[in-house]
């Protein structure tokens, strides 16, 4: 309790910085008390056969059935600080847009050893991903040998044909969620257009920036080939009868030759391990 109270106390005078935080996939000195800040990171912690050293995840890895019985320290951009000290965590292997920054940089300032996972939005970089977070916690061989095990096959078929962008290519939308009727759609620099690209689909909406809502309207007319949604936005409009009962929506190819695929978000969007395997199934679901 006493040393809980002095790290508090440290957290309050702490100046901003990030003197504890490091960039980088270097081996954390104590793995003993792990906080993973992202739903991919749980998920890849599990997969490394590393849940005993968990003590706490974010709210984005209640997909994940083993985090249940975890203790949650909320949403991976709205982290407390306090709320995590509480925890004695030894270490905080956090997505790269953990946060907020303030947060990031208050925690830095205690004894406690932060690393910020990189993410790149393509099979490979689900690899580098994995790879980082074992070599954080060393367990390198255990997550190569996962790899050759359970995902060698498939990121191979991902990667071997090539992801050519051409008129020729099916076309596709991405939609995160509906707001007021309206489709939040994946632009450029996305986690959703990275899963299209890794599907080998073309993003219709690559012109733009970003996640960005645009209305129903402009979604009929750019003549969707595939529409990719989460389940979460499916139940947002009502299910696929309410996309059929539009006409707006049901005038689009993709709707018309069901080509209308639903996917949990986190697997989809989560970049961990499972987003591997959805990403395959996408891929087959559009060739």
């Amino acid at each position: 309790m006493v040393n809980l109270l002095l790290k508090l106390l440290l957290l309050v005078l702490a100046p901003i910085g990030h003197a504890g935080e490091e960039d980088s996939c270097s081996k954390a000195d104590d793995t003993s008390r792990v906080v993973a800040a992202g739903g991919s990171i749980a998920e890849m912690l599990f997969a490394l056969e590393a849940e005993h050293l968990l003590v706490a995840v974010d709210s984005t890895a209640s997909y994940l059935p083993r985090a249940a019985a975890l203790p949650s320290i909320g949403y991976v951009r709205n982290l407390s600080a306090e709320g995590i000290l509480t925890l004695a965590p030894t270490v905080i292997i956090g997505e790269h847009d953990m946060g907020p920054s303030a947060v990031i940089d208050q925690l830095s300032m205690v004894d406690v050893e932060i690393r910020r996972v990189s993410e790149n939005h393509t099979a490979q970089g689900i690899v580098d991903k994995f790879l980082c977070i074992a070599k954080i916690i060393d367990r390198s061989e255990t997550a190569e040998a996962v790899l050759s095990d359970h995902f060698d096959e498939t990121i191979q078929q991902l990667t071997e044909r090539p992801q050519a962008i051409g008129p020729a290519q099916d076309h596709a939308m991405l939609i995160l969620n509906f707001v007021d009727n309206q489709p939040i759609v994946a632009g450029a620099n996305t986690s959703g257009d990275g899963i299209l690209r890794m599907a080998g689909a073309r993003n219709i909406f690559s012109d733009i920036d970003g996640w960005k809502p645009i209305s129903r309207e402009l979604l009929s007319i750019s003549k969707p080939d595939h529409i990719v949604l989460t389940q979460r936005a499916l139940e947002s409009i009502g299910g696929i009868s309410s996309m059929q009962a539009d006409p707006l929506l049901s005038s689009t190819n993709a709707l018309k030759n069901e080509e209308v695929h639903v996917f949990q978000g986190m697997s989809l969007l989560g970049f961990g391990l499972q987003t591997l395997d959805v990403a395959l199934q996408l891929k087959d679901a559009i060739e």
